[in-house]
């Protein structure tokens, strides 16, 4: 029997559910630093392990997932997850706005999320607050006529209507809101003078950070845009939300390069290669590192690299395992058995690998894996209603 012959669509859903399984998969070793130890504990299918504590005693490595159990995701399967839950809300566009207040309703306080919040999500979430009191002082500032009451009326349509709405849309919006209770023209127009306020401290709040989360929030937006003009402004704006600095912007751009060649072409060769047309040429010196130790095992170089989180370690490791492997699966497991932030390199490994075999194939993403997810029908349901758009 011939294998099946995937469509766009198909590699489309293998690039958005191959990320979130890969890091489900990964995190029961996620940032545990022995590769002897992990090999040890598991030496065969090291996937799905439920996080353990005495795994990590006595080891190099950080046991961050004491709240986790099996099928979870890490805090980078969590911002994968969140941008595909935006895109899929709103139709396959990407809104600055909307993700940025989706990202702050999982992370923040109060938020859905329950785990560990890396440095650049704590910077981000920092830098969003401080910039909405800044905005609540200014809008608050403004000469008004009315009561402090009317105000503060005013200022909480206006903040809400922001975190939801962007451009001509948003202030459309502020208008709406304000003329559903108080249908007067000089409140509107206050409310526009708070608006302008609001928009003066907004732009982009990310940490000025080189971590792999730049690449958690890639494969659902570039399953949204594959072969689509837009791409790349989408990708560099949904970066800065969380690490605004030029080469964490360089590295989401090869890297989405490397995911739309994966859907477009299902050749890991022809994937990588995309990434050396990034303008910046920020991948190039890594590929070219990759391609002349692909005599050696992807954690054999991972511990020769380094381990830790910063793209300049992951991404060139993620590429090797993409190079080397031949299944989804023997992908996921090489990456576990790398150690370090395995979870970081996860997604774009598990994208790409997702992409080119698709699911339950007999190179692709197990169906088995699928189900083991904890948000497997939340996710699912998701990347139909992203690919119905």
């Amino acid at each position: 029997m011939s294998e099946k012959v995937l469509t766009i669509a198909d590699r489309k859903r293998g690039a958005i559910l191959g990320a979130a399984v890969a890091d489900a998969a990964t995190l029961g070793f996620h940032w545990l630093y022995d590769q002897a130890r992990i090999l040890e504990l598991e030496p065969a299918t090291p996937e799905f392990r439920s996080p353990c504590k005495s795994d990590y005693e006595g080891f190099p490595g950080y046991f961050a997932h004491g709240q986790k159990n099996s099928g979870d995701l890490s805090q980078y399967g969590e911002q994968h997850a969140t941008l595909l839950k935006a895109l899929a809300e709103n139709g396959g566009i990407y809104d600055k706005a909307k993700y940025e207040s989706a990202f702050v309703e999982c992370f923040g306080y109060g938020g859905s999320f329950s785990g560990y919040i890396d440095h650049p999500t704590r910077d981000t979430l920092n830098n969003i607050f401080i910039a909405e009191n800044e905005a609540v002082a200014r809008a608050t500032d403004l000469p008004f006529d009315g009561t402090d009451e009317m105000k503060r009326k005013l200022v909480t349509k206006v903040l809400g209507s922001a975190k939801q709405f962007s451009g001509q849309g948003l202030r459309q919006e502020v208008e709406r809101a304000v003329r559903v209770t108080d249908d007067e023209d000089y409140l509107v127009a206050h409310a526009m003078k708070m608006l302008d306020q609001w928009q003066s401290v907004q732009g982009y709040h990310g940490a000025d950070d080189t971590q792999l989360p730049v690449l958690s929030k890639l494969p659902s937006l570039v399953a949204a845009y594959t072969q689509l003009e837009g791409l790349q402004a989408a990708v560099e704006s949904a970066v800065r939300v969380t690490n605004n600095n030029d080469d964490a912007v360089a590295f989401g751009r090869a890297s989405a390069n490397i995911i739309e060649a994966a859907i477009t072409t299902g050749n890991t060769e022809l994937a990588i290669d995309a990434a050396k047309q990034e303008p910046s040429g920020i991948a190039i010196p890594y590929i070219e590192k990759v391609q002349a130790s692909l005599d050696k095992s992807t954690p054999a170089v991972t511990a020769e690299w380094g381990m830790a989180c910063q793209l300049t370690i992951g991404f060139p490791s993620a590429v090797h395992n993409i190079l080397k492997s031949g299944s989804y699966v023997d992908a996921v497991r090489q990456n576990i058995y790398a150690g370090g932030d395995s979870c970081g390199r996860s997604i774009l490994i598990g994208a790409v690998m997702g992409a080119c075999f698709g699911v339950g194939t007999e190179c692709g993403i197990p169906q088995v894996w699928i189900e083991k997810i904890s948000e497997s029908e939340a996710i699912i349901a998701n990347v139909d209603a992203l690919l119905a758009t």
